[in-house]
């Protein structure tokens, strides 16, 4: 399947219109559990910020930007809007910020488990829809996506909570750098290979290899059934 914005930039209104029913339900389930997963663990673990600001709820306008979706639709990157927490509530500080941080990651990992039972079903009792099944594999692989692309350690993403603490012991001057431009450098590994083709998208490598894990994994596991 090609990207949206490929469609429409090759004149195929029909193909574009297309690939936007095969993601938009993927990008609304996976940011929506995503958030709400940081919503609802930040309240287990002491803090109600998000839960008094209605974020601890599976309404994707409570998450979404609109042009966050709308990149994320054409380009393949977008956000939602960040979860507001109060590690300061937290009953235990080191483990709030961990949970809460891989409550996100973990509830796309089962999202992507789940759906794709789905898919294998409908697979096995004969559904021949193009439509349903992309949709759900769609839903699928942004999910694994959503997933990988949060853990990796880079401020604003979600793998920067689980390392930071490790940095911040060891050089206080390197973790306000990392805190302060992680977001800039990592604009720029997204986009600079989009430009210079000669630089590796390595984002691109990293996320399609541990996409293809785990789909690999799951057909292994589903093909015990057959």
């Amino acid at each position: 399947m090609t990207s949206p914005i490929s469609s429409l930039l090759s004149g195929d209104i029909t193909g574009f219109l297309l690939n936007i029913l095969y993601l938009l339900p993927a990008i609304v389930i996976a940011l929506s559990f995503h958030e709400a997963a940081h919503a609802w663990m930040a309240n287990r673990m002491g803090d109600p910020t998000a839960k008094n600001l209605g974020r601890l709820t599976l309404d994707p306008t409570k998450h979404f930007t609109l042009f966050g979706v709308i990149t994320f639709l054409l380009i393949g990157f977008g956000w939602g809007k960040p979860v507001p927490t109060n590690p300061r509530n937290y009953t235990n500080y080191k483990k709030g910020n961990v949970l809460v941080a891989l409550a996100g990651v973990t509830t796309n990992l089962i999202l992507s488990f789940v759906f794709y039972l789905i898919y294998f079903l409908l697979i096995v009792f004969g559904v021949e829809n193009t439509i349903v099944l992309m949709i759900i594999i769609n839903i699928v692989y942004i999910n694994i996506i959503l997933c990988f692309f949060n853990l990796i350690p880079i401020p604003p993403l979600d793998g920067h909570h689980l390392v930071k603490g490790f940095i911040a012991r060891r050089s206080q001057k390197f973790y306000f750098a990392y805190m302060r431009y992680g977001y800039f450098v990592l604009l720029g590994l997204i986009f600079i290979p989009r430009f210079i083709s000669i630089i590796p998208n390595i984002f691109t490598l990293y996320l399609g290899t541990m996409a293809g894990l785990v789909l690999n994994a799951y057909s292994w596991f589903f093909g015990l059934f057959i």
